[in-house]
């Protein structure tokens, strides 16, 4: 409990510091879209090639199969739900809400904050490794079903090769060809090639660190500092209607309730990894979807006011929504 409270602490003061900015007028009204701009074409793309290249070889995609496969499930679970409730519960409202609230159902904070947490419990390393696999096809999902989810811009075969310019699926693609690449090699020639090599050699090591602890470890502050801002410029009202209300209790408590029932029934699977699946299903709403509605458009104040209240309430939800899975399953201690 603890662990966790500290982590939304965090990023509560990341997000304070975006709205005192704001609130003071330092930068132009633009200058969070030009901020968000950065995130998604920089830094993001920086933190999931090395994350992918550091973490991960392609004998361990195969073998733990199950772990994109099952976060690619929990995505589908709460999109499947959001669609449902998009054309029965918020039929009046405009239509950049509704597809905010259907992201929000769909999408949540699936990798930052599942790592911090999971970091500091019994499973340390192999907990991370097992949340970073399901980043692969979370990610994947994101860009490609997210993202028409949020903007209304559906993804077309044809879309396919500009999609995958894009620099997150990009930075997606050129990891796992990485990947694939020290695979031959390793096949095909006496070098051996692994994440250990990578990061023994000096010059290997220092550019994928650079990218993930440097660059791409600006992802997770700027998200919430354009959180953050986007916030300051709203009146509480907006911050908190009846429609926040009903998002939250969809995203944070019926939703999760639903996949963490199914994970529990799942045969085969460890306690590894059914406890990693939990914590992904109880994961507030996704920060990159900020960034996302203000580059390509989409209702940017509704997704800001929803990770703000998504992330409240997961101080609560997240330790409950775990416990209840204890008394059925032998679940790593936080």
């Amino acid at each position: 409990m603890q662990q966790i409270t500290l982590q939304i602490l965090a990023i509560f003061g990341m997000i304070g510091l975006g709205i005192f900015v704001e609130r003071r007028h330092w930068f132009p009204r633009e200058f969070s879209a030009h901020l968000s701009k950065l995130m998604i074409n920089i830094f993001y793309p920086c933190l999931l090639f090395s994350a992918i290249l550091q973490k991960y070889t392609l004998d361990k995609i195969i073998d733990d199969w199950v772990m994109p496969v099952g976060a690619a499930g929990i995505v589908l679970i709460g999109w499947t739900i959001g669609s449902f409730a998009k054309r029965t519960l918020m039929g009046r409202m405009k239509a950049p809400t509704r597809r905010a609230f259907h992201f929000t159902c769909a999408m949540n904070n699936y990798s930052f904050l599942p790592i911090m947490i999971i970091a500091g419990t019994s499973l340390g390393k192999t907990g991370v490794a097992l949340v970073a696999l399901t980043t692969i096809a979370s990610d994947t999902l994101m860009w490609t079903l997210g993202f028409s989810t949020l903007t209304g811009q559906r993804v077309h075969w044809k879309d396919l090769p500009k999609m995958c310019l894009r620099p997150p699926v990009m930075a997606l693609i050129l990891a796992v060809f990485g990947l694939l690449v020290c695979a031959l090699l390793s096949t095909l020639t006496p070098w051996k090639i692994t994440n250990e090599t990578l990061l023994s050699n000096a010059y290997s090591a220092l550019l994928l660190n650079t990218l993930y602890n440097y660059i791409g470890g600006a992802t997770i502050p700027t998200s919430a500092i354009i959180c953050g801002m986007c916030l300051g410029r709203m009146k509480l009202n907006g911050i908190f209607s009846m429609l926040q209300f009903k998002t939250t209790l969809f995203r944070m408590v019926l939703i999760p309730a639903i996949t963490v029932t199914l994970i529990a029934l799942i045969p085969g699977l460890s306690e590894a990894q059914r406890f990693v699946f939990a914590l992904i299903a109880l994961m507030p709403g996704a920060m990159g979807g900020v960034s996302i509605a203000e580059v390509y458009g989409g209702d940017t104040p509704f997704v800001s006011a929803m990770i703000l209240n998504t992330h409240t309430l997961c101080i609560l939800t997240i330790p409950l929504g775990l416990w209840i899975l204890s008394l059925f399953t032998n679940l790593p201690t936080l």
